[in-house]
């Protein structure tokens, strides 16, 4: 077989337009018009298979795509504004230059998948995704965070009778090469193996993430919370220079 990909992203299609329409539900007319169209903003693709789909560019603002299948499919580009990914399976995803202002991330599978340069500033609930092996170069999360209540990560001490564990982000070796970084909130994060070289992390929370084995080379650290607690001092660059813990 000479184009096992090209087949594969046009098997969606094939399946479908292979079969009457009469025959078709709602949702496998929704899922055919959105492949030949790749328009299909507010639409409900709930659970729909999208397995190795060509949706690049697509325009899919505000569509419910939550258990949707879109592992190796190709949303390059696309407008997922406000769209609904919750407990979506997009491994191996190729999401370069998607726009995903107030797309809901809770739970979403993201592992292997290629965000880079992806803005990830207004996306919600971003604590639950999992973001193993990902490629993150360059990505944007000025300001935002990868911490919340639904995280997956659990490294908390109960700091009085009130206290809440909370989790953080999964991203064993993920990629995260120039990662824009600063004052960010990364607490309870798995970076595991993660590659952070050149990451801006100045003014970062990383309280009680895991950095084990994880590439800080030429990352920017001042300011930031260490793992420990302790504030990074001015002008920490690949490793934590403690001032003074707290």
């Amino acid at each position: 077989m000479r184009h096992p990909m090209r087949l594969g992203r046009l098997l969606p299609l094939i399946l479908l337009l292979g079969s009457p329409t009469g025959c078709l539900s709602e949702r496998e007319k929704t899922v055919r018009r959105l492949l030949e169209t790749r328009e299909c903003e507010g639409c409900d693709l709930t659970d729909a298979s999208l397995e190795g789909a060509d949706l690049e560019g697509a325009r899919l603002k505000g569509a419910r795509l939550s258990g949707a299948k879109l592992a190796r499919a190709s949303l390059r580009n696309a407008d997922l504004t406000a769209a609904g990914l919750e407990g979506a399976d997009a491994r191996q995803a190729d999401l370069r230059g998607a726009r995903l202002d107030d797309t809901r991330l809770w739970n979403t599978e993201f592992q292997g998948a290629n965000l880079e340069g992806v803005d990830l500033r207004n996306a919600v609930t971003r604590e639950s995704a999992n973001f193993e092996g990902a490629n993150l170069r360059g990505i944007n999360l000025e300001g935002s965070g990868l911490t919340g209540p639904d995280g997956h990560y659990r490294r908390s001490k109960k700091a009085n009778f009130y206290h809440v564990p909370s989790g953080g982000a999964l991203l064993m070796r993920a990629d995260l090469t120039g990662a824009k970084l600063r004052a960010a909130t990364l607490a309870n994060c798995n970076f595991e193996g993660a590659i952070l070289r050149g990451a801006d992390l100045r003014n970062a929370n990383l309280e009680l993430s895991n950095l084990e084995g994880a590439d800080l080379t030429e990352a920017r650290l001042s300011g930031a919370t260490w793992t420990d607690y302790s504030t990074c001092a001015k002008g920490s660059v690949g490793r934590c220079v403690p001032t003074r813990a707290r």
